[in-house]
């Protein structure tokens, strides 16, 4: 699992090991780390900051190091970077249009892309009908990205 944010890793992290209640070695988290002082305040970010408009695949590059779900860099020589960059499969969700991009470098096979559409729902719903594969409106729950996951791996099981 490759996860993307222009989010903060620390809070992505620590929200996973609440709701999950356990860690996975094959989740990786490319978003911006945060640096604190010794007495626990926000001094700065690790690596350049990633945000909605270079949230893709060169993130990879961007993220100083990039993080697995224990916060542990992997440098670029390590076996899990090059794991990363090899993915065929790609489970793209997002709530903006250049959320697609995300992608972007991956050399995948096969990609599903799901938008949520909160805003200017009337004007915006053509273009994210076209652009994602399914569309959610309204702040939606993640229920139906969920079963399609479900799905997905109960087929690929049998």
């Amino acid at each position: 699992v490759l996860i993307f944010s222009a989010g903060l890793a620390d809070v992505i992290e620590e929200v996973l090991r609440q709701k999950l209640r356990r860690t996975f070695k094959n989740v990786k988290i490319v978003s911006n780390r945060m640096v604190f002082d010794d007495v626990g305040r926000l001094n700065s970010f690790k690596g350049k900051l990633i945000h909605v408009l270079n949230k893709n695949e060169h993130a990879l590059d961007m993220a100083a190091p990039l993080h697995d779900q224990l916060g542990v860099g992997i440098c670029e020589e390590d076996e899990e970077y090059a794991y990363v960059k090899q993915r065929t499969n790609v489970l793209l969700l997002g709530d903006h249009l250049g959320d697609l991009r995300m992608s972007d470098g991956l050399s995948y096979e096969t990609r599903i892309s799901i938008g949520f559409l909160n805003d200017n729902i009337e004007k915006s719903l053509e273009s994210y009908r076209k652009a994602f594969d399914l569309v959610y409106l309204n702040d939606a729950p993640m229920w139906g990205a969920l079963e399609l996951v479900s799905r997905l791996f109960s087929t690929e099981a049998s």
